[in-house]
């Protein structure tokens, strides 16, 4: 396999979409590339759980903190160095879920987990 080509397959693997239609581009390729059982619900997230990672990791320069779900697509906690839990994240206000906010406006969506992420960050 070329260098360019397994370069390529793993940016796909690993990219956090920034919208819908990159999310459905990931599924399709994940599905297109020995991962038949894929879902869209899996791949958002996927997406939600890692891009809110990679912003607590931005926010605090390599965090040992963890994103981690407290109720499945509603509800992520963050857990800290000594397994404490330093804050909660939910999607938008008329939102039930995750999914559902991504869906309706990504931009919208990054933007509430990021001043939901500054605020966790600042009170620490």
């Amino acid at each position: 396999m070329k260098p360019d080509v397994l370069e390529e397959g793993y940016f796909m693997f690993t990219m956090i979409p920034d919208d819908y239609p990159e999310a459905i581009a990931k599924l399709s390729w994940l599905k297109a590339h020995g991962y038949p059982n894929a879902t869209e619900e899996g791949v958002l997230r996927d997406t939600v759980l890692s891009g809110t990672q990679d912003l607590f990791n931005e926010a605090l320069e390599e965090s040992y903190w963890t994103v981690l779900w407290d109720v499945q697509d509603k509800k992520m906690w963050v857990r800290g160095v000594q397994s404490e839990r330093v804050g909660e994240l939910v999607p938008r206000k008329g939102f039930e879920t995750f999914e559902d906010d991504f869906k309706d406006d990504a931009y919208q969506f990054w933007e509430n987990l990021g001043t939901q992420v500054r605020s966790i960050v600042g009170s620490e």
